[in-house]
């Protein structure tokens, strides 16, 4: 007798917490939903600048993994590890380096945008080097001479110029 009763009191306190626990469950998606996009150039809370510091951030990443693709694409084997060396070394100075400049304001609320911002910033200058190799690496004649001197003005053609007459690639 008890034990029915016991197994009717369990029962009827699950059926009790399932109606208030179901309809909570179902919020969140709905608050998703009808929430607001967020614009960014006009953000000033903080919840808004982690937002849009890490969709700037996923936007430059993004953009830099179409490029590094890229430039794998017409890269020859032994060359293609070497890339994917630099590039996996590259990573972790870009995360090392970005932990260095934040690490005063860790355990701040600016931390993490702070953080995003360094990441973006260095990003866009490893996809803006990863084009500048595309390019030069799609001309004809790439550095070896064919093409004008004016060609020659880029960096990483200048360098392996100077490095062809025997010269410093840093004079």
């Amino acid at each position: 007798m008890y034990k029915r009763l016991f197994i009717a009191l369990i029962l009827s306190a699950i059926a009790f917490l399932s109606v208030l626990v179901i309809p909570s469950l179902a919020t969140p998606t709905e608050a998703i939903a009808q929430k607001p996009a967020i614009d960014c150039s006009k953000a000033t809370a903080t919840p808004e600048l982690r937002y849009c510091s890490q969709q700037s951030y996923a936007a430059a990443d993004k953009k830099l993994n179409q490029v590094y693709q890229k430039v794998l694409a017409i890269t020859k084997t032994e060359p293609k590890q070497r890339l994917i060396k630099g590039q996996q070394a590259w990573i972790v100075f870009r995360d090392n380096t970005c932990d260095f400049e934040v690490y005063e304001s860790r355990g701040g609320t600016g931390y993490e945008i702070f953080r995003n911002q360094c990441l973006e910033r260095l990003t866009k200058q490893r996809t803006k080097d990863l084009e500048n190799y595309l390019q030069l690496r799609t001309q004809e004649g790439f550095c070896t001479g064919s093409i004008s001197d004016k060609d020659y003005m880029s960096p990483l053609c200048n360098s392996a110029k100077r490095t062809l007459e025997n010269k410093s690639p840093y004079a």
